[in-house]
């Protein structure tokens, strides 16, 4: 007798590893991440040590024979540095000691005064007396191109046509050695502290012919920067890489593709010529080289060929030194053949890696490429705006530094020595250097495709109270005071001589004046739609 057993009904689950979940990298059906091996995971400073000598190679050699790279490069330390930065000296004047902050900014200004001239000869600032202080700031930057990294040292050394004992001497990043010791905080050739701080550096120096591994410290004891070591990177990086790492295959095959282009474009000028014809070619040929001891082709075809050739000498055709007339074989034709590029997509392809090797640089394509079919204003307007805060940040990362550091070793001996006055003398220096040595430095101004509209922008931004002098005067690489200072001169000359004051208020380029009319108005109004119609014309 059978039971009956009810059934309970369930509902059914899929198999746990067909559930859907929510996480990075779900299954992937397809198969198509499986052949991506997954990268080690590992510190920054541990990538840079492994592929440092390598990419310094590589980026040296791009620089040193690609017209592009060494375009690059050069595009962008003008867009960083230009002539050079200009200091603009800001200290704490409380923390200093100074009665007022007028009397820190006359101290200011006549320290900057001093440090220009002091940049501005080679005898003063350059341990080899050639280069000033900008053009070793244009060189180290273009050593972090090459190598990630710049080097200079402060030094001590007394000359009969120098007044100051301060110099700078650049070095190699390949100074520094490559030695790692974790017991000894030593990484790549850098001494670290139990923080991760430099505080020393074994260099290679050559000495009498001979080369010696040396220990410098990077400081003295007073704070006093003796090693100028500058790189952009993560946190726990004590070397820099060239930023050129990420485009180095770009290069080549830019290199590649300019390379292939070239031998299509020769191969194409080359032809070849067949016969077209039914018979076996051992018989043509044969037919047409079987000839007599007086060299006369002496088969049927052959007495047909100099039959034809006795018609044609006696018809007198002549085509000139460039041409003949040739009669094939009934039933044969004669075919010339050229090689055909199997694409026209050369410009397409080249303009993208351009792009992505000036994506990569920090300049624009129409910059690195000085192509600009196609770019309008407002195209190029915001791809300055896109990468200038990226110039700014270079500016402020990787040579601002060095001009501090040199201004720092500068303005300590300048007060030790008594040339420059400072509150309670060197001493109080040497506690409140920090505060003292404050400074911005100004770079070139950011560029503009229009600058009569820069300059309206300009006017308006102050019109409307949303900016101020100094601002304005910084965004331009120039010190709002001694744009003040000099106005007034020139005024008071102006003045001395009987002339109207060039700088006087004309009012707001932006108001019309009382005194014109609707015409005037509808000029100005004019005007301005022309200007907004000229925006996206091309450039």
């Amino acid at each position: 007798m059978t039971t009956s057993v009810p059934v309970i009904p369930r509902r059914e689950t899929l198999p746990a590893q067909s559930q859907p979940s929510a996480q990075f990298l779900r299954p992937d059906r397809s198969g198509f991440l499986a052949g991506w091996p997954s990268p080690v995971l590992r510190e920054a400073k541990q990538d840079v040590r492994q592929a440092w000598a390598a990419v310094a190679s590589r980026s040296i050699e791009s620089i040193h024979n690609s017209g592009w790279m060494k375009g690059a490069v050069d595009q962008a330390v003008g867009d960083t540095i230009g002539s050079g930065l200009k200091l603009n000296p800001k200290p704490d004047w409380k923390a200093c000691g100074f009665s007022s902050q007028e009397e820190a900014s006359e101290w200011a200004r006549d320290t900057a005064t001093r440090f220009r001239a002091y940049a501005r000869n080679p005898l003063e600032c350059d341990a080899r007396g050639k280069m000033t202080i900008a053009k070793m700031a244009k060189t180290r930057l273009r050593t972090d191109f090459a190598f990630g990294e710049g080097l200079a040292r402060v030094i001590q050394r007394r000359r009969w046509n120098s007044a100051t004992t301060t110099k700078i001497q650049l070095l190699s990043p390949l100074r520094i050695t490559q030695e790692t010791r974790e017991e000894a905080r030593l990484h790549q050739g850098v001494f670290l502290d139990e923080d991760g701080m430099a505080v020393a550096y074994r260099v290679r120096v050559r000495q009498s012919g001979v080369d010696k591994t040396v220990t410098m410290p990077a400081r003295d004891k007073d704070g006093r920067p003796l090693i100028i070591h500058t790189f952009d990177g993560d946190a726990d990086q004590t070397r820099g890489i060239s930023p050129f790492a990420a485009i180095l295959k770009v290069f080549r095959q830019v290199d590649q593709l300019a390379d292939a282009t070239l031998v299509a474009a020769l191969l194409q000028t080359i032809f070849a010529a067949t016969v077209k014809s039914d018979a076996l070619s051992e018989e043509i040929f044969e037919g047409l080289m079987e000839k007599d001891e007086e060299g006369n082709i002496t088969s049927d075809i052959g007495a047909f060929i100099n039959a034809k050739a006795d018609w044609a000498k006696g018809a007198k055709l002549d085509l000139g030194a460039h041409g003949k007339i040739a009669h094939l074989f009934f039933g044969e034709e004669l075919q010339f053949h050229n090689t055909n590029h199997p694409h026209n997509n050369y410009l397409p392809f080249m303009r993208n890696l351009l792009r992505e090797i000036a994506r990569a640089v920090g300049v624009s394509y129409e910059a690195l490429a000085f192509d600009y079919e196609g770019a309008t204003y407002s195209s190029v307007r915001m791809g300055i705006a896109s990468l200038w805060p990226q110039v700014v940040s270079r500016r402020e990362d990787l040579v601002a530094p060095f001009y501090q550091a040199v201004y720092d070793a500068w303005i300590e001996e300048q007060i030790f020595k008594g040339w420059i006055k400072f509150p309670g003398g060197y001493r109080s220096f040497l506690r409140m250097r920090g505060a003292a040595t404050q400074a911005e430095w100004n770079g070139p101004a950011k560029p503009t495709a229009d600058d009569l509209k820069s300059a309206k922008s300009m006017g308006e931004r102050l019109e409307r109270g949303v900016s101020n002098l100094s601002y304005e005067c910084g965004e331009l690489g120039y010190d709002w005071e001694e744009v003040v200072e000099q106005r007034a001169r020139e005024s008071k000359r102006f003045q001395d001589l009987g002339l109207s004051d060039p700088h006087a208020s004309k009012g707001s380029p932006f108001a019309n004046d009382k005194d014109d009319g609707d015409a005037d108005e509808k000029d100005d109004s004019d005007e301005v739609d022309q200007d907004a119609n000229n925006d996206e014309d091309k450039v």
